[in-house]
């Protein structure tokens, strides 16, 4: 069975590897950065208490010793339901189950100059 799994966050780290004790699923996690991350601790990345280094693990280190979980770095571009693929703007994956646990996005609620002005803690790359 080929499970796929958008994401890399909490929700989607905790799951892939749930589902890789099952010998019988073959997973894959996908996500656009090739390490998972911390983001409670981003604020102390921006202000230099601790390096990004502290915070972030690489996702192919974490998943060494699970033959049946793999991850694959893309960003999604489009889902197919009918042909049960995924598109993503590395390549496309075919899947049993999909799983989209790309977690979420800053709202700055229709004001363009909050949108301006704001600085979001979403990523390394924002700290």
């Amino acid at each position: 069975m080929k499970i796929i799994i958008v994401g890399g966050g909490f929700a989607g780290l905790n799951l892939s590897k749930k589902l890789a004790n099952h010998k019988d699923m073959n997973v894959t996690l996908v996500d656009k950065n090739n390490y998972h991350f911390f983001p409670p601790l981003l604020y102390q990345v921006s202000t230099s208490f601790i390096e990004a280094s502290n915070i972030s693990y690489p996702f192919r280190r974490m998943f060494q010793d699970k033959p049946n979980l793999r991850f694959y770095l893309g960003e999604l571009v489009k889902i197919n339901p009918e042909a049960n693929t995924v598109e993503f703007d590395t390549g496309t994956l075919e899947y049993d189950y999909l799983v989209l646990a790309m977690g979420t996005e800053t709202n700055y609620f229709g004001m363009e100059n909050v949108k301006k002005n704001a600085l979001p803690m979403k990523s390394i790359d924002d700290a």
